[in-house]
C-alpha cells in the first residue's frame, strides 16, 4: 500500500505531461512546487521505515520507474523520481549510500541515453547527476572505492566532457567528477580519472579542451597535493595548452598553473621548459 502512494505520487508529472486539459490549469511550477512538497512528506515517511521495510521498495520504485515504453513519459516519470533522490540522500546521508546500488544502472541508462536537444531530457540529466553528487558527497563507507561500483559511473562521467557545446558541462557535470575523485580516494582511481580528462585536452573542438582544464582546476582545488601526485602526466597537456589557438583555452591554462603552483608552492616553469 505505502510503494503504491509512492508511485501515484511521483506520477504526478508524467500524467501532467501527457494530459492538456492539466497543462492549461497547472504550470511546471505548480509541478515544482507540488514535488517539492510530496519529497517533503515522503522522507518523514521513510524515517519511520527500518531498513528491510524500506530497501525492497526503494527497489522497486526504481525498476518502476522505468517500466514505460514511451520514452517522453519516462523521462517525466524518472525526472520525478530524482527529484525525490536528491532530497533522500541528501537527508539519510551516510546512512543510505548503499542504495546507490539499485540507482547504478538506471543512472548510466540516462546518462548514456541524454538528449541535448530535448529540454525534459537534458533535465532529467541534470537530476541524475544532482543525485550522483550527494551520493559522493555522503559516502563514508568506501562505496564509490569499490571498483565493481567505480568502473561502472566513472567512464561514463569523463566521457560526457565531449557535451561540452551542448550541456552544462561546468554546472552539473564538473561537480560530479570532482565529488568522485573525493570519494573514490585511491591513487588507481585518481589516475583512471585524469587520464580520462587528459585525453580531452587534444580535443579539435575548443569547448571540449576548455571543459577539460576547467574540470581539472577543479579537481586540483578540491584534492590540493593529491591530485597533484599525477603531474607529471599533466605536463606535456600542460605545455600544449600554454599555445593553445583559443585564447580563453590559453588564459584558462595559466590559471589553472597558477593554482598549481600555489598548492605546490613553486614555479612550474622550470618544469615545462
Amino acid at each position: 500500500m505505502l510503494a503504491k502512494i509512492f508511485q501515484n505520487a511521483f506520477d504526478l508529472r508524467r500524467q501532467w505531461s501527457t494530459k492538456p486539459e492539466w497543462k492549461d490549469t497547472f504550470d511546471s511550477e505548480t509541478i515544482d512546487q507540488t514535488e517539492a512538497m510530496v519529497n517533503e512528506v515522503a522522507i518523514k515517511m521513510i524515517y519511520k521505515f527500518n531498513d528491510s521495510t524500506f530497501r525492497p521498495i526503494f527497489s522497486d520504485l526504481v525498476e518502476w520507474g522505468s517500466s514505460i515504453s514511451n520514452t517522453s513519459e519516462r523521462t517525466m516519470r524518472l525526472q520525478s523520481i530524482y527529484s525525490f533522490m536528491v532530497v533522500f540522500f541528501d537527508n539519510l546521508k551516510s546512512i543510505v549510500t548503499s542504495y546507490a546500488t539499485y540507482l547504478l544502472d538506471n543512472s548510466v541508462d540516462v546518462l548514456k541515453s541524454v538528449d541535448p536537444k530535448d529540454a525534459e531530457s537534458v533535465e532529467l540529466w541534470s537530476r541524475v547527476l544532482r543525485t550522483l553528487i550527494k551520493c559522493f558527497e555522503h559516502d563514508q563507507d568506501d562505496f564509490w572505492q569499490a571498483p565493481s561500483h567505480f568502473s561502472i559511473i566513472a567512464p561514463i562521467l569523463t566521457s560526457h566532457i565531449t557535451y561540452a557545446t551542448s550541456l552544462p558541462i561546468i554546472e552539473e557535470l564538473v561537480p560530479a567528477l570532482v565529488e568522485l575523485a573525493a570519494a573514490a580516494d585511491s591513487t588507481d582511481h585518481h589516475k583512471e580519472l585524469n587520464s580520462a580528462i587528459l585525453k580531452h585536452m587534444r580535443s579539435e573542438n575548443a569547448s571540449i579542451r576548455l571543459a577539460a582544464v576547467q574540470c581539472e582546476q577543479a579537481l586540483t582545488d578540491r584534492l590540493g597535493e593529491e591530485w597533484l601526485s599525477m603531474l607529471p602526466e599533466m605536463l606535456p597537456f600542460i605545455s600544449e595548452l600554454q599555445e593553445d589557438d583559443d585564447e580563453v583555452v590559453e588564459r584558462e591554462t595559466l590559471r589553472w598553473i597558477v593554482k598549481i603552483e600555489g598548492v605546490l608552492g613553486e614555479s612550474l616553469d622550470s618544469m615545462l621548459q
